[in-house]
């Protein structure tokens, strides 16, 4: 038997010719019938080495479209489109990059220092305190950090977020650097203090029993300078005050600490200046440590709480904060 003989020129021309021709079809055409075409298009020639019976059949696809979809990604049947859809993966996709702005991956927290006894930062300096009489906020912050007592300055550390998120929150104009913080009394009607004099490389290096030494201390300078609002910066210093605070009540009835404002006030026995009476309040707050290192509270929950510590004083000033359930406390 004979072998088939080969494409001459003019049948290798055609061949092409029908071949982008089946191309554009496929383009304007359904899949399914585009398909069809093509086939039937190259089954009037044949290829060295092949006959006609050798050739692959034609196959129908007029009758399941949909089974051919199944096995030619190019196809799609009408029931199986998924224009108009999002897959499983962009579902669980957050809808804009900012969606849950304080929100940040969670990184490997370092475990916290152990005790370190004073003899260990023995070499560091105390900070002084930068306060007046009769100032609107006295912040305390739980006790120098390394950083600051090298530098002299309170909240002196690069990372920290407290003198940002004073200026973000309009408690002050503009950002003041660590360096000035000896002008807020004067400036801003703003104060600054501790509630440990010692400084640590981390609070976590302080005792318990050093919060609490520090308290009937912090107590009598509220009651000398006597503030409108005393805050706390760090929500372990808040909780340990609010204890001690308590500490006489039976616990099934007392508070359970949060953030903010605290539910006791110090009424002074004298006027505050410019106060036409007697009987002025020092209230008392709770902010969490701005230490960059605080991972429970992101920059914008600061800001937050600090701007709230704004309205509230606002609101004290104007008469319009109520205190008058607030438990008083002698210093």
């Amino acid at each position: 038997m004979s072998s088939t003989p080969a494409l001459s020129c003019h049948q290798e021309a055609a061949l092409g010719d029908d071949e982008e021709q089946s191309m554009e079809i496929m383009s304007l055409e359904s899949a399914a019938e585009s398909h069809t075409r093509f086939q039937k298009s190259i089954s009037r020639f044949s290829f060295n080495g092949l006959s006609s019976t050798q050739q692959s059949p034609v196959q129908d696809t007029s009758s399941s479209t949909t089974s051919s979809a199944k096995t030619n990604p190019l196809l799609k049947s009408p029931q199986t489109s998924h224009l108009g859809k999002r897959s499983r993966t962009q579902y669980e996709l957050p809808l804009t990059e900012d969606a849950s702005p304080s929100k940040k991956p969670a990184k490997k927290k370092k475990p916290a220092r152990g005790y370190s006894s004073p003899e260990v930062y023995a070499h560091l300096n105390h900070l002084n305190d930068c306060i007046s009489e009769s100032l609107d906020i006295i912040f305390c912050g739980i006790n120098p950090g390394q950083r600051s007592a090298e530098i002299g300055h309170h909240f002196g550390h690069p990372s920290n977020h407290f003198w940002k998120c004073l200026h973000l929150s309009g408690l002050t104009p503009e950002r003041v650097p660590p360096t000035e913080d000896f002008t807020l009394p004067e400036r801003y009607q703003l104060g600054l203090t501790n509630i440990v004099e010692r400084p640590t490389a981390e609070a976590s290096e302080l005792k318990n029993s050093e919060y609490k030494d520090g308290i009937a201390p912090f107590f009598s300078k509220m009651a000398r300078y006597s503030p409108r609002i005393a805050c706390f910066i760090g929500l372990q210093t808040g909780r340990i005050v609010l204890d001690y605070v308590m500490r006489s009540r039976p616990k099934a009835e007392r508070p359970t600490f949060s953030p903010g404002l605290q539910p006791y006030k110090l009424v002074h026995s004298k006027p505050r200046n410019g106060s036409a009476e007697a009987g002025s309040e020092t209230v008392f707050y709770s902010i969490p440590s701005t230490s960059g290192k605080t991972q429970g509270y992101q920059i914008p929950d600061k800001v937050k709480l600090f701007t709230q510590l704004g309205v509230d004083l606002k609101m004290l000033k104007d008469g319009n904060l109520v205190t008058a359930n607030l438990v008083e406390i002698m210093p």
